[in-house]
C-alpha cells in the first residue's frame, strides 16, 4: 500500500461515552500568509433539518467480488478505529449500489440485486440500540422502463430532506426518482379555548405521510455516462455529468421542491475547446456556501469552476489550483473541519497529493503536495470524521483484478499533515464503495 508501511493497529477502540470536540467554525490566520476564510462550515452530506452529529461515525458501504454481498464496515466509535470483518446489509447477490443519508441521518443505500433492473431501497432500522447494527428489509422501487442495466447511480437529499436518486441506464439516458412529499390533509380536532370551558371543534391542516412513498421513474433530458448529484447550499440539487465523448455538463433544480421534469433548468456544456474533455469530477460546497466544481482533464488536470453569487446559475470562468507536472488520473474532493476545501489526486507516478484551500475569498491554494505513493492504481474518496479531521480511502487495484481498502487521517483540523501508517480495511475482494456518514450509530 501507500508508502509501502505496514498497515495501522485495527483494534478496537471502546465505545465514547462523551461527544467528541465540534469542529472549528473559524480558522486562524497565517503568520506571513493569506488569511484564511472565516464563514460557519458547510459539511457535506448534511440532511435538511438535522444537526451536526458530534457522535457521528464514517461508514464504508461496499459490494465483494466473489459473491457479490452488500456490506458494510464502520468505525466502532466516533473517530474510532475499525473492525476486521465486514457486516452483511440484506441478503443476497448485487450488481451496482450507491449510499447516502436519510432525512433523520441514518445510512440509506440503492442497489440493484443480481437477476433483475429493479432497484432496492434500504434503510438503517431507527432502533440503534445495542452493538449491532440493523437494516431494514429491502423495499422495491422499480425500474426505469427500458433499462436492461445501469453505468451510474448517486443521491442526494433535497431541500425537504427527502432522498432523491438519479441514474444512467446501458443506452445513456438519464432517470430520476425521489421519495413523495408529505401530504396536507385537514382534520378536525376538538378543543377548549382559553378562557372558557366549552369545547369547540376546529378543523386544521396536518402533515401526513404521502399515500405512495416513491414518485414514478422520470426520464430527464439528455444522454451521459456517468452523472453526480449534490445538494446545494440553498436546499436545490445539481447535476454534473460526463457524456461518452467526454463532454462534460451542468444543471440544477429551478425550484426548491422540484416534482417534475420541467422544474429543472437545462443542461449546459461546459467544457471547451481550451478545456478539452473531462474524465472525472468532484463537486463540493465551499465555506461561502457556493457550489464548487472541480475536475479532471484528459491531460490530467484539475481544473476549477464555481458559482458566482452563490445559488446562482451564473458560474466564473474555469480556472487551475495549480500545475502538475506529471499527469493525475483520479480526483477527490471534501470539506475539512474549519470549512474549507481540500483536493486529493493520485498522478500517473502513483504519488498521492493533496492542494488545501487557504482562502474561498481570493481563490488561494496551498499548490499541490506529495504525502504518499501507492504500489498500484487507485480511486480515492474524502470524508470527515466526528472532529471534523479529513479522512482519506484509497481503493487500491489488486493484481487479482479486485479492491483493496485502505485509509488514513488528517494529524488534526488544518493541519497538512497525514497518519504515515495506513490502516487496512480489506486486502481484496471489493468490487464497489461508497464512504457514508452514519448520524445514529449504535449505541
Amino acid at each position: 500500500m501507500a508508502k509501502t508501511a505496514a498497515p495501522a493497529s485495527e483494534a478496537s477502540a471502546p465505545k465514547a461515552k462523551k461527544p467528541a470536540a465540534a469542529p472549528r467554525a473559524t480558522s486562524k490566520a497565517r503568520e506571513g500568509g493569506p488569511v484564511r476564510s472565516n464563514p460557519a462550515p458547510v459539511f457535506q452530506n448534511k440532511p435538511a433539518g438535522t444537526p451536526f452529529f458530534e457522535l457521528s461515525r464514517l461508514m464504508v458501504v461496499g459490494i465483494d467480488s466473489a459473491a457479490g454481498r452488500l456490506i458494510q464496515k464502520a468505525q466502532d466509535a466516533p473517530n474510532g478505529s475499525w473492525p476486521s470483518a465486514w457486516s452483511i446489509i440484506a441478503p443476497g447477490a448485487w450488481v451496482i449500489m450507491t449510499a447516502g443519508l436519510t432525512k433523520d441521518g441514518r445510512v440509506a443505500v440503492v442497489a440493484q440485486p443480481s437477476g433483475t433492473t429493479n432497484l432496492s431501497f434500504i434503510t438503517e432500522d431507527a432502533n440503534q440500540i445495542g452493538p449491532v447494527d440493523k437494516w431494514n428489509p429491502p423495499v422495491g422501487i422499480g425500474a426505469p422502463p427500458g433499462a436492461a442495466s445501469y453505468q451510474k447511480l448517486t443521491m442526494a437529499n433535497d431541500a425537504d430532506g427527502r432522498i432523491e436518486i438519479f441514474l444512467t441506464d446501458n443506452q445513456g439516458r438519464i432517470w430520476w426518482i425521489y421519495q413523495n412529499p408529505d401530504q396536507i390533509v385537514q382534520v378536525q380536532k376538538t378543543i377548549t379555548p382559553p378562557g372558557s370551558s366549552t369545547p369547540i371543534v376546529v378543523t386544521v391542516d396536518e402533515l401526513v405521510p404521502p399515500a405512495k412513498p416513491w414518485s414514478d421513474w422520470q426520464q430527464l433530458t439528455g444522454q451521459l455516462v456517468a452523472v453526480t448529484a449534490i445538494r446545494q447550499a440553498d436546499g436545490r440539487i445539481a447535476l454534473f455529468g460526463i457524456n461518452s465523448g467526454l463532454h462534460l455538463y451542468r444543471c440544477q433544480q429551478a425550484k426548491p421542491q422540484a416534482l417534475k421534469v420541467a422544474d429543472w433548468t437545462g443542461w449546459v456544456q461546459i467544457d471547451t475547446t481550451q478545456t478539452g474533455g473531462f474524465t472525472e469530477m468532484a463537486p463540493v460546497i465551499g465555506p461561502l456556501g457556493a457550489t464548487n466544481l472541480f475536475a479532471l482533464t484528459q491531460n490530467g488536470q484539475v481544473l476549477h469552476t464555481r458559482q458566482q453569487p452563490a445559488g446562482s446559475d451564473t458560474w466564473t470562468q474555469w480556472a487551475t489550483t495549480g500545475y502538475s507536472r506529471v499527469p493525475k488520473y483520479t480526483l477527490a474532493a471534501g470539506i475539512q473541519g474549519d470549512g474549507d476545501i481540500v483536493l486529493v489526486s493520485s498522478d500517473q507516478q502513483r504519488v498521492h497529493e493533496f492542494n488545501a484551500q487557504w482562502d474561498a475569498y481570493t481563490q488561494n491554494w496551498s499548490g499541490w503536495r506529495d504525502f504518499g505513493a501507492s504500489i498500484y492504481a487507485t480511486r480515492l474518496t474524502l470524508n470527515y470524521n466526528a472532529d471534523g479531521r479529513l479522512a482519506l480511502f484509497s481503493l487500491m487495484i489488486m493484481p487479482d483484478g479486485t479492491n483493496g481498502l485502505w485509509t488514513i487521517n488528517q494529524m488534526g483540523i488544518d493541519s497538512s499533515e497525514w497518519e504515515y501508517a495506513w490502516t487496512n480495511l480489506t486486502n481484496d475482494n471489493l468490487k464497489q464503495i461508497v464512504v457514508v456518514r452514519d448520524l445514529t450509530p449504535p449505541v
